[in-house]
């Protein structure tokens, strides 16, 4: 449904596009990577229901309290679930990493008021590595990739992406490709 790694989408566009621009990955965080999440937001949803016994063995009685206040409490809690778990499948969802035959897109997305958008041409990519370390991503298979641009252009880092090792093996392959038709353009046979 929201895949983290996917290789030649198809229906797929973002902002900024050249017409003759063809996308050849899109990556997101691993879905392990919601867990922090997932997890808070189950536990504020599931806490009025353990707050009253909680306070029962401290033998605080909730009978003082007014309904009206305990009403409010309730819909307050439901609505920090709801913007917990709004803004983390935004978060993920909308912090993509994109190759193209031409460009390296990184989209950083902070909150619905601000984005970041770092471009890196394939031609300036100098190299690339990629590290995967602790047990949910030795288990889950995910890690950072690290690339470094020539010149003033930013180096791009892809975090948590799924296959970090194949993505930068495969972003080097598309600038030798690049570099490669580089050279056979400007060589002309005498």
């Amino acid at each position: 449904m929201f895949p983290s790694y996917l290789e030649h989408p198809t229906d797929f566009c973002f902002e900024g596009q050249d017409p003759d621009e063809k996308v050849l990955l899109l990556l997101r965080a691993h879905p392990i990577t919601n867990l922090g999440w997932i997890t808070a937001a189950i536990v504020v949803f599931l806490g009025p229901f353990f707050v009253p016994k909680i306070l029962g063995f401290f033998n605080f009685n909730l009978s003082t309290i007014p309904q009206t206040f305990i009403v409010m409490i309730l819909i307050i809690n439901y609505l920090l679930v709801l913007i917990i778990t709004f803004e983390g499948f935004l978060h993920w969802y909308f912090n993509v990493y994109i190759v193209t035959e031409k460009n390296i897109i990184d989209v950083d997305f902070h909150s619905l008021l601000f984005k970041n958008i770092d471009v890196a041409p394939l031609r300036n990519i100098e190299d690339t590595s990629s590290s995967m370390g602790g047990i949910l991503n030795s288990i889950f298979h995910y890690g950072n990739v690290f690339i470094q641009t020539a010149g003033a252009t930013r180096n791009i880092d892809f975090h948590s992406v799924s296959r970090p090792h194949h993505v930068a093996d495969f972003i080097l392959d598309e600038a030798h490709k690049i570099y490669g038709r580089g050279r056979d353009a400007y060589h002309h046979p005498d």
